[in-house]
């Protein structure tokens, strides 16, 4: 893969205000927040900061779940629509039986179901559902007033992570390999990346008509359902061995780039492991109080020591002091500039 610098310039805020979504001047945008149980004690915080902060008027919210509540969940908003799993075009199960089968390794399961339902989630949606869908991770809150389709009916995509980790500058290059691009590459003929950011920042602004598109090619080059297709081009040894998040960013810049715009959101995100102590997601709210950022996130990851020794986006001097303490992370990102440190108590994310 050819090595090249990116830098580009920080744009001007399109958080837009008030004014535009009261004058209906903005799109409308359907919600949809993926929660594992895990996830379920912060829900209300990352739909509360949704409703707060999107600007665009909010047709619906819709939580798919792993168990759908008999009544309406204490904290959560009450016109939250619930939608069982099982209603994804493929589910878990279809998931892990395609890795075993496969002599793959199935703890990975959750990991690319939650992916895949994120690309077919206007399957799961009412038919007069709107043109674009947010998709939040249920551990991502936004903090400050946010448009996610411009006035021209364009996506605004977030740059994300680097692809490659190199803290402290806004000049980054593209990996020598990066799983994830490889396996985008092989899904989708003609695929290849726009710039050195993976777009890969727990949420995405999905354009019906572009993701469409995206499905359609995948599916005809493979000759399978979507779904076959994707877990077929992951990576078979990584942990974190497709997402769906560099996919379709480049996807749309590269293919319908007038249809997206792109900008960095700057933000906090906690990561740790699964399990007792730890951080939880109201707690690094609170330590954002008084700072700049626009979202903040929390997130716990099954075989978290594994899946930091197999990120090859994170260069090998940096892996290794990762993995020598691999205790809660703070990772920030400003204008694109990356910063790690270890997370300890009390938190500060300044």
């Amino acid at each position: 893969m050819q090595r090249h610098r990116t830098g580009p310039p920080r744009p001007a805020s399109v958080s837009a205000s008030a004014d535009g979504r009261r004058s209906g001047a903005l799109p409308p945008v359907g919600v949809v927040v993926l929660a594992a149980e895990k996830d379920m004690p912060g829900l209300d915080v990352c739909v509360r900061g949704i409703r707060a902060h999107c600007l665009n008027p909010v047709a619906m919210v819709q939580v798919i779940a792993q168990r759908v509540p008999a009544r309406p969940r204490d904290g959560v908003d009450p016109h939250v629509v619930w939608c069982d799993e099982r209603r994804c075009t493929v589910g878990i199960r279809e998931v892990r039986a395609y890795l075993r089968d496969s002599g793959r390794d199935p703890s990975t399961a959750s990991w690319y179901f939650q992916q895949l339902a994120k690309l077919e989630c206007f399957d799961v949606l009412p038919a007069d559902a709107p043109e674009h869908v947010l998709v939040v991770d249920a551990d991502f809150v936004f903090l400050r007033d946010t448009a996610f389709v411009d006035a021209r009916g364009r996506s605004l995509l977030p740059y994300g992570y680097p692809l490659s980790w190199h803290p402290g500058t806004r000049a980054h290059r593209l990996p020598a390999r990066h799983s994830a691009l490889e396996a985008a590459g092989r899904l989708v003929p003609g695929w290849l990346p726009v710039d050195a950011y993976s777009g890969m920042q727990h949420h995405m602004v999905f354009d019906r008509t572009v993701l469409g598109d995206l499905v359609r090619r995948a599916r005809n080059a493979h000759g399978m359902p979507f779904w076959q297709a994707f877990l077929r081009t992951a990576d078979p040894v990584k942990w974190t061995g497709a997402s769906e998040y560099v996919l379709y960013r480049h996807f749309a810049a590269r293919f319908f780039p007038e249809r997206v715009r792109h900008r960095h959101v700057d933000a906090a995100d906690v990561i740790q492991a699964e399990g007792p102590g730890g951080f939880a997601l109201p707690e690094v709210v609170a330590a954002a109080r008084g700072t700049s950022l626009r979202a903040v996130g929390c997130h716990r990851f099954l075989n978290y020591t594994e899946r930091l020794a197999t990120m090859d986006y994170v260069p090998p001097g940096l892996r290794r002091a990762l993995g020598a303490a691999p205790g809660p992370l703070r990772l920030r990102l400003d204008g694109g500039m990356l910063t790690v440190g270890q997370a300890v108590p009390p938190l500060t994310l300044i």
